[in-house]
């Protein structure tokens, strides 16, 4: 059958091409993207000028970068000459762009808070830096990657009802009650005499101790368990404020906790805790195998007097040195009924094998292992700098808190008068105090004069000053005291579009919208009284930005969602194929990604230490687990990596690994994906319907390299998998957990016996080895690797790519949208004036914000 004739469908479609163009498809496309052959499902000649159609233009550009890359026509043809390359990309660039459906000086649509935005706004602007609103707010939704894109993030009634709560929250926390702080009080507690480590006392898995030594007032369980609870608590054996030593980790069925103290007042307070660690022998307490690790955690109480099965969220990870006590110190937030948790973090977690001593013959006293003491928890508070605290004063002023004489006293959620299980009661409550002016309606004004622009983010008009005026008027009319007014219409400003809402002019941001994209970019909050006055500082405001705590958020936010970072704790990984996983692992894989963002941005460092470096942020865990020597203690440093060592830049870092992994097996289609999408800024193409996913023998007799043979032996699988395959063969040389593997683990009774290597003498292996790791491949252009640390070597060279498509992704999360085709000067711009000044991450985030993607809407 006849070749139609490009030129002659572009024309018949009213695609006006010149004929050097047209020639050039004619020569290089036709044959494989016509009609009859329509490869990749293309057929150039029924491919029409449909620019509305989002659909089509897509395609466009899909032609446009396939052709620009060199990846089209294919390498097996013969190249046609640059000038002809050039002549069809630069008209299809410029057709592209006039024709683009889109108004580029008003891009990003509007788009409410996300919910940690919510909740960084709050804390910040009230100073209630712990204050949890984000779990109360409904999930927030995803485009192009990220949570606060203009696409994702609609409304519903259920937003407004849980915006009215969140408020309602939050000025019950603002407002002081009393006109003297709560009396701030230290109170020292042990572990002995909490039930779950009472517990462990009686049944052998945790010992008193006092001066080192064994309490002599309770020798540690024998063949049987002590008995009778309540007789050693009558007794006071628990009462002597001894050590307690701990060699149970925690489970889903268990956990200890301080449930004779939990805050009554939220604020906050200071926090000393002492552990050590030992060698425990049979009744012996020796040196140590090195510094342990202690974990502190924040466990609310429930209503029936216990603590949630599960911490709520983890304070760090603390040394524990070799039979010398370390204290360490803590500032924190401490919510209503919320109380800290321990765990001994380094002692191997339970899997398939005893619980702690239980099972042990002689319990503890036929023990031999490690073991973590906590000495006492000292905590101080709640602790006040100023009373009438910060955020009263932001809704009050310097308003006098006097006693309340009126007849319809404010409105305020009573003070619950004990927690169960705690020793600690409130103070009785002095009366009714709060704010009442002489002339009500003239201090309202004022005040909201003063609040209204702190939240709103911007100056606000007489106008609307004069509307949330008239409410409180309203209100004072319909017989509430001036308290409960203010707080209606606060309430009513901090759920209105002005607060819940990043407004945003058309155009050029002005001054407030400039500061506050800014803010919200690297802190995730609101903007401060100073950026606000010097929005167009750019380099002198990017750079304070950075250095203050809360860039902090930035960091955890955007890795969070650009490298899934938040799917973590998605799956757990097979308790026998895996027995070596704990959460102090998953906590420490966390915290090294992080950490080596904020190493990459602080020394400036360039895109090729995306993926390859000669150090890593480790502690003793992650190290071990990489199976590199002299690393002790929890807390995660710079540490300069072995040569040779497979190691280095995020692909090989164990969080990426285990976010691309399903918990039992891993493959090499997941981890490619993740490695195109995510680094290199190049998503594959969704698979073909109809097409069976690949499903890898968990037995371990086949290897996922042979399931995918048979796969790409589709077609229409085959070139895609091309692409897709290379970089998670490299990655086949990692499990699961990101441990550096040359054999696969299997449960196959056939497979070959596995050695012991880093994992915990006391965790007992079940699974068996099975077929040999081939981490070796090709990319798409035919060069060849021999494995993970030549794949690096060739991905890093390209820093090109890895800084582009870290710049887009900047852009994205930035601004709230997608990168339109007719942005891709700009950001082209954004990486060329990066590349002049050494390619350093630091640099990028300075251009980011001087470019005009991010500086208009």
């Amino acid at each position: 059958m006849m070749k139609k004739s490009l030129a002659l469908a572009l024309l018949t479609c009213g695609l006006h091409a010149a004929e050097p163009t047209a020639a050039f498809f004619d020569t290089h496309c036709i044959d494989c993207h016509d009609a009859d052959t329509h490869k990749g499902n293309l057929d150039l000649t029924a491919l029409k000028q449909d620019f509305s159609n989002a659909e089509t233009f897509a395609k466009w550009v899909k032609i446009h970068d396939r052709i620009e890359s060199g990846d089209m026509p294919p390498k097996k043809k013969a190249r046609p000459p640059a000038k002809d390359v050039s002549a069809v990309t630069q008209w299809l660039n410029a057709s592209l762009i006039k024709a683009e459906p889109l108004d580029v000086a008003s891009r990003t649509g509007v788009r409410r808070l996300t919910r940690s935005e919510y909740e960084n706004t709050v804390r910040d602007l009230f100073d209630l830096p712990g204050i949890a609103l984000q779990a109360g707010l409904p999930a927030d939704g995803s485009a192009h990657g990220f949570d606060n894109n203009s696409e994702a993030l609609d409304i519903s009634h259920v937003n407004l009802a849980r915006y009215i709560e969140a408020a309602d929250k939050s000025l019950d926390m603002a407002i002081a009650t009393r006109p003297t702080a709560p009396k701030s009080e230290i109170v020292r507690l042990s572990l002995a005499r909490n039930y779950e480590p009472d517990i462990m006392l009686m049944q052998g898995d945790a010992i008193l101790l006092r001066d080192k030594k064994i309490d002599p007032v309770f020798p540690p369980a024998g063949e049987y368990g002590h008995v009778n609870q309540g007789a050693h608590e009558q007794l006071g054996l628990f009462d002597r404020m001894s050590s307690v030593g701990v060699f149970r980790h925690e489970d889903e069925s268990w956990n200890a906790y301080f449930r004779h103290f939990a805050a009554l007042y939220p604020g906050r307070y200071k926090v000393r805790a002492s552990f050590y660690s030992f060698q425990w022998d049979q009744g012996k307490i020796l040196p140590s195998r090195g510094t342990e690790a202690a974990r502190l955690s924040i466990v609310q109480f429930n209503d029936n007097g216990r603590g949630g099965q599960q911490p709520s969220y983890v304070l760090g990870y603390y040394d524990a040195p070799s039979l010398e006590s370390k204290v360490h110190n803590l500032d924190v937030w401490l919510n209503f009924k919320e109380t800290l948790g321990f765990n001994v973090a380094s002692l191997a977690p339970v899997v398939l094998y005893r619980v702690g001593t239980w099972g042990q013959k002689d319990r503890t006293m036929g023990f031999t292992g490690p073991c973590i003491a906590n000495d006492w928890v000292e905590i101080e508070g709640p602790l006040h700098e100023v009373w009438p605290p910060r955020s009263h004063s932001l809704l009050f002023g310097d308003l006098p808190l006097t006693e309340f004489k009126g007849a319809r006293p404010p409105v305020r959620k009573p003070l619950k008068q004990e927690i169960i299980g705690t020793r600690n009661k409130p103070e009785p409550e002095p009366g009714i105090w709060t704010v009442e002016p002489k002339e009500p309606l003239a201090a309202a004004d004022r005040l909201l004069a003063e609040f209204l622009p702190k939240a709103f983010r911007r100056p606000v008009s007489d106008e609307v000053r004069q509307q949330y005026l008239a409410q409180f008027e309203a209100r004072q009319k319909a017989g509430d005291c001036f308290e409960t007014a203010m707080r209606w219409v606060c309430r009513a400003a901090l759920c209105s579009p002005d607060f819940l809402y990043h407004i945003e002019p058309p155009g050029k941001l002005d001054d407030s919208a400039l500061a506050a994209r800014l803010s919200y970019f690297l802190w995730n909050s609101a903007p401060d009284a100073e950026l606000l006055s010097k929005p167009k500082d750019f380099h002198n405001q990017v750079e304070r930005l950075l250095k203050d705590p809360k860039s902090q958020r930035f960091v955890e936010n955007f890795l969070g969602q650009w490298l899934k970072l938040r799917s973590i704790a998605a799956n757990d990984p097979d308790k026998k194929l895996y027995p070596e996983f704990s959460p102090y692992l998953q906590d420490s894989m966390v915290a090294e990604t992080r950490a080596y963002f904020r190493e990459l941005i602080e020394q400036n460092l360039d895109a090729g230490y995306l993926v390859q470096s000669d150090f890593a942020m480790l502690n003793e865990k992650l190290a071990v687990h990489y199976g590199i020597t002299g690393v002790s203690g929890p807390a995660i440093r710079r540490v300069a990596l072995p040569k040779d060592c497979a190691r280095g830049g995020f692909l090989t870092q164990a969080a990426l690994l285990k976010v691309t992994a399903n918990g039992t097996t891993t493959s090499p289609v997941v981890r490619g994906a993740f490695v195109m999408a995510r680094l290199l800024g190049k998503p594959p193409e969704p698979p073909p319907p109809n097409v069976p996913a690949v499903e890898p023998d968990v037995q371990g007799a086949t290897t996922i390299r042979e399931l995918l043979d048979k796969h790409r032996a589709d077609a229409t699988c085959a070139s895609c998998h091309a692409k897709i395959d290379p970089p998670g063969f490299a990655l086949e040389s990692f499990d699961v957990i990101g441990g550096f593997r040359d054999r696969y683990r299997s449960l196959n009774e056939k497979g070959d016996p596995a050695p012991r290597g880093s994992i915990d003498p006391k965790i007992a292996i079940s699974f068996k080895l099975g077929p040999k790791v081939d981490a070796t491949g090709q990319f798409a252009d035919e060069r060849k690797f021999g494995g993970i640390t030549d794949f690096k070597t060739m991905l890093a060279a390209d820093k090109h790519t890895l800084l582009r498509n870290l710049a887009q992704q900047l852009i994205i999360y930035a601004t709230g949208r997608d990168v339109a085709y007719g942005d891709r000067a700009a950001l082209n711009d954004i990486v060329a004036r990066t590349e002049k000044q050494g390619g350093g991450l630091r640099t990028l985030l300075h251009e980011v914000v001087l470019s005009p993607l991010f500086q208009t809407r």
